[in-house]
């Protein structure tokens, strides 16, 4: 059974109207690497925040790991689906970068000691480990991608969506992520990437969906049950 199901959905945002996705069926397992493609507005983050059931399709149904979507509490699909947005800084509101970092799993209920490791080791990933004191605000946007990043990592979900991951960084924390990426799908995590950046698309060896207005045009490497 796929871990995630699309069953016709289509979404249109208020006051257009072309739908930003439309009709789309997809099944996707839950070890796979996908890749996500497609211009500015050709539905790829509106599908991702359906997913997430951040948005409700106005037609179709979605599935997550046997059950509707829309029957889990947004909580509900923290425990299954980890999420950075395209912006970072919409995803931050604590004093400090170590902070960030250990809101998830102190409300998870780590201990004091395993908050520090699990913070530690994914701070360490991304060299931001010397910067744990800072305020996130005063970081480079790049900066600010990797700590959402280390975050959302550390809470070490069942499958992760990562929205444009490489817009702001530089081409060694590039490959560094996609080692690390490729490290964590190795492990068990099913990963859909999101991105403008053919480059790292082409060294994710992963299923690619390719989108344009609102539609599935290509669909290399389809998921079979």
């Amino acid at each position: 059974m796929a871990f995630i199901s699309l069953q016709g959905v289509s979404y249109t945002y208020s006051g257009r109207k072309e739908p930003a996705v439309r009709n789309i069926s997809l099944n996707f397992g839950q070890v796979e690497k996908i890749a996500i493609t497609g211009l500015n507005g050709s539905g790829k983050s509106t599908l991702a925040k359906l997913i997430l059931g951040l948005l409700k399709p106005q037609n179709g149904e979605i599935i997550l790991d046997g059950r509707p979507v829309g029957k889990y509490s947004l909580v509900e699909v923290g425990e299954k689906l980890g999420y950075v947005l395209q912006n970072p800084s919409q995803m931050m509101f604590n004093t400090s970068v170590y902070n960030e970092i250990a809101f998830g799993l102190k409300w998870r209920g780590k201990s004091k000691n395993e908050v520090h490791h699990l913070c530690k080791r994914y701070l360490d990933l991304f060299d931001l480990w010397d910067l744990r004191g800072e305020l996130p605000f005063n970081l480079s946007e790049g900066q600010k991608q990797l700590v959402a990043l280390s975050a959302v990592l550390a809470l070490q979900p069942r499958y992760l969506i990562l929205d444009e991951p490489t817009k702001s960084i530089d081409t060694f924390r590039k490959k560094k992520l996609k080692d690390i990426l490729q490290e964590i799908w190795r492990q068990g995590t099913g990963i859909m990437v999101i991105s403008h950046d053919i480059e790292f698309v082409a060294g994710f060896n992963g299923r690619r969906i390719h989108m344009a207005q609102g539609e599935v045009v290509e669909d290399a490497g389809r998921y079979k049950d």
